[in-house]
């Protein structure tokens, strides 16, 4: 690494650690004990008095550090807790650092938010960032470069996170501007195992080892009345959102961007083969409730109206808060394709980020080195059951303790092993809308195949000239 720490900045930073300690041990000075009654008092010197005089307790600075996230207390009960502990535990050993957690929607509402406040110079200190606008923030000149801070905390090294992919969303050129927080998080096929079991099935999906065989227990798994579905083998999407067409690419050997991210590579085989499957699914085999902005597929899978749905390893405190008592349920990766070698997920982790502007870098540092390293990252699991790709979450006991509690969250390590990553063009917003809507017109039957891919593709090449235009590159 070219560029060190002063030995001012390094102090600063290493005495954030350890101020709570030394704070504490001060702020504990007991008062001088009074002599019992009958001692007689001996007189010191000038000397042995200025010796016996306890040192000034250090000065505190009050800081308030804000904490912007996405994750909702409402959506996730066990995020609520989380934020909860933080607030009431981290000032215990940071002495004046008051917690204010921010919720912004995730979306288009969340980036404009961000770039108004740094333009404000009034960021965030700490802010949870998706792995889909990370690298445009860091290009726009929004993020820190935390490379001098990284490598004061080996804990943070890049080889103590699950999957290199953790790494490819989060540094370019060699320069880091996240912290890996959550995940793996990998997109799967959630399936009710009571269902399954009815039906004759495995209830852990052995069963479903490819394309064909997603049909085959999908039309069995399904139920009408009236010619209507009442329980859907699975719930086939509108693929307005490119995470699930990135995901069977990945079941059909294929990809939505090259490794550099620098051209569309779906316009092909593999990607007709893929959108005509979801076509298939849906109005030839009919295994789906018709598609409509209204469908809660959470809530219908929760509600045993449909045996497989889409979901994410993210999944297990939901289902638990929202599900029927002993519901049953199992997690699996997609099934492989006709041009595909193994089934397939795909996988990210969203991260921590720390803007340029932050007025307590240092102290915004220090949070974010709590939130992810043990033992911060240790409690946050155990309270919402949200993974973190950090290694030392699988080796302990923790661990053992959630997996017997919600046995499919063993499943988040495994399929990680199988996971694509997440496609994070450039530009996200403009490049998913450039996709998802020419597929969304596919699935309700205003366009063909053949032609929604190719007007795709040229909007999505589109997309990356005038991003490459925009910052020189």
């Amino acid at each position: 690494m070219e560029k060190r720490f002063s030995r001012r900045v390094f102090l600063k930073l290493a005495g954030s650690i350890t101020m709570a300690t030394a704070v504490a041990a001060c702020a504990a000075t007991p008062a001088p004990t009074p002599p019992p009654a009958g001692a007689t008092e001996v007189a010191t010197t000038p000397a042995e008095e200025k010796a016996t005089v306890a040192p000034p307790t250090p000065a505190v600075t009050a800081i308030t550090l804000r904490y912007r996230t996405w994750h909702t207390r409402e959506a996730n009960p066990g995020d609520g807790e989380w934020y909860d502990w933080l607030i009431a535990n981290y000032p215990a050993d940071h002495p004046g650092v008051t917690i204010e957690v921010e919720f912004v929607p995730f979306g288009s509402e969340y980036i404009q938010k961000v770039l108004a406040d740094v333009a404000a110079g009034t960021p965030p200190d700490l802010l949870h960032s998706s792995i889909i606008w990370a690298r445009d923030f860091y290009d726009r000149g929004v993020l820190l470069d935390l490379n001098d801070y990284l490598d004061q905390v080996p804990e943070l090294a890049p080889d103590m996170f699950l999957g290199e992919a953790t790494n490819e969303y989060r540094s370019k050129g060699g320069k880091y501007y996240g912290v890996p927080w959550e995940g793996p998080d990998s997109s799967v096929v959630a399936l009710n195992s009571s269902l399954f079991e009815e039906a004759g099935f495995d209830p852990k999906g052995a069963d479903i080892k490819t394309w064909d065989d997603f049909v085959r227990v999908a039309k069995a798994l399904t139920k009408e009345e009236g010619g209507e579905v009442v329980q859907a083998g699975f719930l086939v999407g509108s693929m307005r959102y490119i995470e699930g067409f990135a995901t069977w690419m990945y079941t059909n050997g294929g990809a939505l961007h090259d490794r550099e991210i620098t051209k569309p590579t779906f316009n092909n085989e593999r990607g007709e083969q893929v959108v005509q499957f979801q076509l298939d699914l849906l109005n030839t085999h009919k295994v789906s409730f018709p598609i409509s902005p209204e469908r809660q597929d959470s809530q219908l899978f929760m509600q045993g109206k449909t045996a497989m749905v889409h979901w994410g390893t993210w999944c297990h405190k939901m289902i638990a808060a929202n599900a029927p008592a002993g519901f049953k349920y199992w997690l699996i990766p997609f099934p492989q394709g006709p041009m595909g070698e193994r089934p397939a997920v795909t996988t990210w982790s969203n991260m921590f980020v720390l803007p340029k502007k932050t007025k307590n870098p240092d102290a915004a540092f220090e949070l974010m080195r709590f939130c992810t390293t043990p033992p911060g990252l240790l409690k946050r699991f155990e309270l919402s059951a949200r993974t973190t790709p950090h290694k030392s979450i699988f080796e302990s006991e923790t661990w053992q303790k959630m997996v017997a509690q919600f046995p499919a969250l063993a499943q988040t390590p495994v399929v990680a092993e199988l996971g694509g990553v997440y496609p994070f063009f450039p530009c996200f917003t403009e490049a998913n809308d450039a996709i998802g809507t020419e597929l969304e017109q596919v699935m309700v039957g205003q366009k063909g195949v053949k032609e929604a891919l190719a007007e795709a593709e040229r909007k999505v090449i589109e997309v990356l000239e005038r991003r490459k235009s925009a910052i020189g590159a």
